[in-house]
């Protein structure tokens, strides 16, 4: 069986308050949708990891990762992570992204660049700082979803951030309709 976090998973290392006890987090660190069971006991006791899965679990912090897409190679981007990219490079100019949602893009971006890229992130630092339209912004998102896979730290929030900056953008075309109604 594989487990994979959940937003709530994620946000246990994103956010400053901690809810979790250090065994706790110690096992929701381990789990990525790719890590099965039997990988998880090398570095837990059997009984202990259990008891810690099912009560991640059972608060939401992890889910059984689908098993079709467990199937794929882990350095195949998922389905999810595909269509989010496929959605970042196809924002059009029929409706521009307002500078709040830009701001909050960039947020994203500079916070999780300090999280886990340190030095490796100065680059995408001064390219997301500089950057004010949509084009530049595609561009640090690309160059920023880059370094993330590659990045030791970052590989595994990788796709719940990109979820976040994904949920921003098609927020853009909800808070359009809105306006127009």
């Amino acid at each position: 069986m594989v487990y994979e976090k959940s937003a709530l998973g994620f946000n246990e290392f994103i956010n400053q308050n901690r809810t979790l006890s250090v065994r706790e987090r110690q096992v929701l660190l381990l789990v990525n949708g790719v890590r099965n069971i039997d990988e998880l006991e090398k570095f837990f006791k059997k009984e202990q990891l259990t008891i810690t899965l099912n009560k991640l679990m059972s608060n939401g912090y992890i889910h059984q990762f689908n098993s079709i897409t467990s199937l794929s190679k882990n350095k195949t981007p998922s389905h999810s992570t595909l269509a989010t990219l496929s959605f970042i490079t196809s924002i059009s100019d029929e409706l521009p992204i307002d500078s709040a949602k830009i701001a909050a893009i960039k947020t994203i971006l500079l916070e999780s660049a300090d999280d886990y890229l340190g030095l490796m992130g100065h680059n995408i630092k001064v390219c997301v700082n500089s950057c004010n339209n949509e084009y530049d912004l595609r561009s640090c998102i690309s160059m920023w979803h880059m370094a993330m896979r590659e990045s030791k730290l970052g590989r595994e929030s990788t796709s719940f951030l990109l979820e976040q900056i994904h949920q921003t953008l098609e927020n853009k075309i909800l808070s359009a309709d809105r306006h127009t109604h």
